[in-house]
């Protein structure tokens, strides 16, 4: 079955159209306002998953910093007596006699490891995929670990703590590589 058919008059000449013809401009029109349509939802949508990427990972990072402090000055480690032990039997490091009051044994034997075995002391802490640098300030002012550079983004946990009966700043910072 075919189109009925019209004549119809423009500008004085006859022509003869069917029914729901669409012009070549309109299609053409049409074809490339969706196509920046499509190229702007696509952008758009990648954005939004790298931002959300970043932030997941940052979270990630900032979580795992805090929990790792925590452990540390809550903890007295794997075995509890490490410090005085083989270096190579300890399994987590942790430097507390009781909560948030460190033993000075413990954070001088961490200190004094972070500085000679920092690839070991990384894995002791279980950061292995991360940098780490903690720092003893005020009453006990001790550094190990490597300081992130600048252009580092880093994840910072500052805890109050007692080492020999004097409070202590513990500064725990990881970065990624």
């Amino acid at each position: 079955m075919s189109l009925p058919r019209r004549r119809l008059r423009v500008d004085g000449m006859d022509t003869i159209r069917a029914r729901g013809q669409v012009s070549m401009p309109d299609v053409l029109f049409a074809s490339v306002l969706f196509m920046v349509l499509l190229a702007g939802m696509l952008y758009y949508a990648n954005l939004l998953q790298t931002q959300g990427t970043t932030f997941s990972s940052r979270h990630y990072l900032d979580v795992t910093t805090a929990n790792i402090a925590e452990y540390i000055i809550k903890n007295p480690g794997q075995p509890t007596n490490w410090e005085a032990g083989d270096w190579n039997a300890v399994t987590q490091i942790g430097l507390a006699q009781k909560d948030r009051v460190l033993s000075s044994e413990k954070v001088l034997t961490f200190v004094n490891q972070g500085n000679a075995d920092y690839e070991g002391t990384k894995t002791r802490l279980n950061v292995a995929y991360y940098e780490f640098y903690a720092e003893f300030s005020g009453g006990v002012s001790l550094t190990t670990g490597q300081i992130p550079p600048a252009s580092k983004s880093a994840s910072v946990v500052e805890r109050f703590v007692t080492i020999n009966g004097q409070e202590t700043t513990f500064t725990l910072t990881l970065y990624e590589p």
